[in-house]
């Protein structure tokens, strides 16, 4: 029986540097047993959106729906059906949007005699919510207000994300880990979900960050938020512009939430996160107990001495922040 992993994402866990990681080192990977597709991804390290997106029934409106989804079904499976290593792997944080029956169904039917197994890392909400936001300004003019956004955060009750791969596939196949933002080893807790070893070590990923995925800071933000409110031509090539004036300038971090809005959002999530981590993570992980799932790139002091310089810029409620808002009470 061969494995095949789906790595699910979650998005704003460094998903990017991941790909980029197995793109880069596919040859090694192949030699250690993993045979990282290439359908889709075609050796470029971004992962097989085409593939995950032609199982998406009802894409979200900021989504390029896939454009031949039989063709990379065929070829997806042509390179499966061909392939002699026991492992294999595909990536796509656009998997958690597609219609798990029909993907199921599509494993079964390819005559191959599969384990699927599930990688999924998951993210402290509040620096979830805040990287989200500046990416969704910055890329798919975004006008809300970061606690607006909050409120709307979607796919970041992780139990409920996890359950119906769990009751698809099996609990006992899902591999999850936590995205530290003060570590900087995303590629490294991805790898240790596969079975092979004595990889090539991760390289700095800032050079994989690439543009859609780098964060900007407060001053861009700002600026980018009210100029999605009016039509403008070339905007992406204006944006960048922009976002290097302000970066050249020193802007600030976008950190958008006060520590105790922080801890609002999460405290909204914490019952959830303590069922996920006894069901995915390791048991001796903190967050069993207290559902604070950790990996904060920011601590507490550090958070309200960088949202005092953000609130000092005066953007207020007609900026980034609403003055009373608690984020998710």
């Amino acid at each position: 029986m061969k494995t095949l992993y789906l790595h699910i994402g979650r998005g704003k866990t460094g998903t990017t540097a991941q790909q980029a990681y197995l793109g880069r080192n596919r040859d090694a990977l192949l030699a250690a047993g993993i045979d990282y597709l290439l359908a889709g991804d075609r050796g470029r390290g971004v992962g097989h959106q085409e593939f995950a997106k032609s199982f998406i029934t009802d894409p979200p409106g900021t989504m390029i729906p896939a454009r031949d989804p039989a063709g990379i079904r065929a070829e997806t499976a042509a390179e499966i059906r061909a392939s002699t290593a026991p492992a294999l792997l595909l990536s796509s944080e656009n998997f958690p949007l597609a219609d798990l029956d029909a993907l199921a169904d599509w494993i079964a039917a390819l005559g191959v005699e599969l384990q699927v197994r599930v990688i999924f890392l998951v993210r402290s909400q509040d620096e979830l919510a805040e990287s989200e936001y500046n990416q969704m300004v910055k890329l798919m003019r975004e006008t809300r207000s970061p606690a607006a956004y909050a409120d709307a955060l979607e796919g970041a009750d992780y139990a409920a994300e996890c359950a119906a791969w769990a009751a698809r596939f099996g609990a006992e196949n899902i591999q999850a880990r936590v995205y530290d933002g003060a570590a900087g080893d995303a590629v490294a807790r991805f790898l240790d979900c596969l079975p092979a070893r004595d990889l090539p070590a991760p390289e700095d990923t800032a050079q994989d960050a690439g543009y859609a995925n780098r964060s900007i800071g407060a001053r861009a933000l700002l600026a980018a938020r009210l100029l999605n409110g009016i039509e403008i031509e070339a905007r992406q090539p204006l944006y960048r512009k922009l976002f290097a004036g302000f970066a050249a300038a020193g802007d600030l971090p976008a950190v958008l939430l006060s520590a105790a809005q922080a801890r609002a959002l999460r405290d909204r999530y914490a019952e959830s996160n303590a069922r996920f981590a006894r069901a995915y993570l390791d048991p001796a992980h903190p967050a069993c107990r207290t559902g604070d799932l950790g990996g904060r790139r920011h601590d507490d002091a550090t958070r309200d001495r960088l949202f005092a310089a953000v609130r000092a810029l005066g953007l207020g409620e007609a900026g980034l922040i609403r003055e009373t808002d608690s984020a998710r009470r």
